[in-house]
């Protein structure tokens, strides 16, 4: 006869047998069912299947005469001519040879569930029927010989080849989660066991292939979920809610991700077109990260929290502390179509320029002096791609007592290099060549900057030096990579600081401004103001002096 089983049509037939102490009842099964057309499994996973899968089955049932049953169930089938576009490491092609047996073993309170797939594929569980049917605990090996054995505790065990995590989170994703009225979760009308263990030697997750995935997901009360993560690059911990924000707590985080580039060149977390992003189902988050690692460099102690609400993502409490700096942030994306928009407010400080410059790996001319940059900035487009066209906000800040060494040196120099103030300092070496070969010291470093849509604007840029004051003012478009600002240096070295005093601040600052007020003080006396423009690239600034006014005798 036929029936339909699992929306498939399914041949059965049976014979019965009476025996001294049961009743024995042999059921036959055949089908050739259609995997595309299972309504046992979610649309986004059977629209990725075609073909068919011919199977035949056996089924023996024991009925006691004092009352109860068991049952053995066997099933044989060969998916050769099925093709999957899942993910690894359920993808096939149509002709691939792949067995499949299903062995089951039971009574009226439960039953075993074992086989293969593939037959180096094979797993174990075990099933409650009561009070509803649901998975107690099982495991799945890749590679195994033989039907593994069952874990000691509640859970599955799932040992899996290499995953594409982002394809199998974008599979999950459109499958959507089933749960009961307890928040536990279901699959097929089956309830799942508490916990999860998941290993992998390789998964490919957030643009960045992670290895030796030690995953434990465990089920708490209510929907409430924990995973505990053990891999080469991140140890810690997800704590999730269904009414409170996720918690993630790493011990260690390194994160170095290659995200694919669009067709304008520009790379995104989120492999396509940012305006897409819809935060609505976006839970928010808290984040503490003992020691991270981005981008192959060392951070050191980070936490945030995320909060989406509506078309915005807002960062509160962020920070970066590297044991040498500190960065603290908040701010906002607001992800509307066509107005796109990212606002950033907060801090960089240190005690040592230097210090924290050789964290990063980077050399900087700046020396020994303690630093605060205060930034208020937003851009028209996603946090991670900052549009110098829209670039607007203020920039303030300090430096303490310090050095410029050697203004040529490393990235870090950058900052000099943007107001052109190394090739000032050039200038000034050529024209005073003695006076600036021991590095330039100065007590304090100010300004603020303006910027507007690229433009960015100064007129209180003052560097407080031993040797000179130098103050700088004007405009530099980033946009356009150019400069036109004006500065004004007026040299102090007999003026207003003593070589007794410089001795007391600094002894080799002193040692510097005693052999410049010896061999350059007649010069620097001759000389209350210099002047200087700056314009052109930044890359390659014209500096022409445009007034050197003498200094007046004083009257006694």
């Amino acid at each position: 006869m036929q029936a339909n089983w699992f929306g498939q049509p399914t041949g059965v037939s049976f014979s019965t047998q009476e025996n001294p102490n049961d009743f024995g009842v042999n059921v036959k099964l055949l089908g050739d069912w259609q995997p595309d057309k299972l309504k046992v499994l979610p649309d986004a996973i059977t629209r990725q299947l075609g073909g068919s899968l011919p199977w035949q089955g056996n089924v023996d049932i024991t009925l006691p005469h004092k009352g109860g049953a068991t049952y053995k169930v066997a099933l044989q089938g060969d998916g050769k001519a099925v093709s999957s576009h899942l993910p690894a490491p359920l993808d096939k092609v149509a002709g691939e040879a792949m067995p499949i047996t299903i062995n089951a073993e039971g009574d009226l309170k439960g039953f075993t569930l074992s086989g293969s797939v593939r037959e180096h594929h094979r797993f174990n569980s075990r099933w409650i029927l009561e009070p509803q049917l649901r998975v107690d605990r099982g495991i799945w090996l890749n590679d195994a010989k033989s039907t593994p054995k069952l874990p000691e505790k509640r859970g599955m065990e799932l040992n899996l080849p290499p995953l594409d995590g982002e394809a199998w989170m974008g599979m999950m994703a459109g499958a959507g989660s089933s749960r009961n009225a307890q928040g536990e979760p279901e699959v097929g009308g089956a309830l799942l066991p508490g916990d999860f263990i998941l290993r992998t030697p390789a998964l490919t997750l957030g643009g960045q292939q992670w290895h030796d995935v030690n995953a434990t997901v465990t089920q708490g009360a209510g929907g409430n979920t924990r995973l505990q993560l053990e891999s080469r690059e991140a140890r810690g911990s997800l704590q999730t809610a269904q009414q409170s924000p996720w918690q993630i707590n790493l011990s260690y985080l390194y994160y170095n991700p290659e995200w694919a580039e669009k067709s304008d060149g520009k790379s995104s977390p989120f492999g396509g077109n940012s305006s897409n992003i819809n935060f609505s189902s976006w839970p928010a988050l808290q984040l503490n990260c003992d020691e991270c690692w981005l981008r192959g460099q060392k951070f050191g102690h980070m936490q945030a929290k995320l909060q989406p609400q509506g078309d915005t993502l807002a960062l509160t409490n962020a920070s970066i502390d590297s044991g040498s700096s500190k960065l603290n942030v908040a701010g906002e994306w607001v992800n509307k179509p066509g107005d796109q928009r990212t606002s950033l407010k907060g801090s960089l400080s240190g005690d040592n320029i230097n210090d924290a410059a050789n964290w990063f790996g980077m050399n900087t001319p700046l020396r020994d002096a303690p630093f605060k940059l205060d930034y208020d900035l937003h851009w028209r487009s996603a946090p991670w791609q900052p549009s110098v066209e829209t670039l607007s906000g203020t920039l303030k800040s300090h430096f303490g007592k310090g050095q410029i060494a050697d203004v040529n040196t490393g990235r870090a120099g950058q900052l000099l290099r943007l107001f052109s103030f190394d090739a000032l300092l050039r200038k000034m070496r050529f024209d005073f060549s003695d006076t600036f070969s021991d590095g330039f010291y100065f007590d304090s470093i100010n300004g603020t900057a303006w910027i507007e849509n690229g433009v960015m604007r100064t007129d209180n840029l003052l560097v407080d030096g031993l040797e000179a004051d130098i103050a700088m003012k004007g405009n530099i478009d980033l946009v356009k990579r150019q400069i036109d600002m004006e500065a004004v240096v007026a040299p102090e070295i007999s003026a207003s600081v003593g070589v007794a005093t410089a001795f007391v601040i600094n002894p080799v600052v002193g040692a510097a401004v005693f052999a410049a007020s010896k061999v350059l003080g007649p010069l620097w006396n001759k000389i209350s103001l210099l002047r200087y423009h700056i314009s052109g690239p930044l890359d390659k600034p014209e500096i022409n002096e445009v007034l050197r006014k003498p200094r007046e005798d004083d009257k006694k």
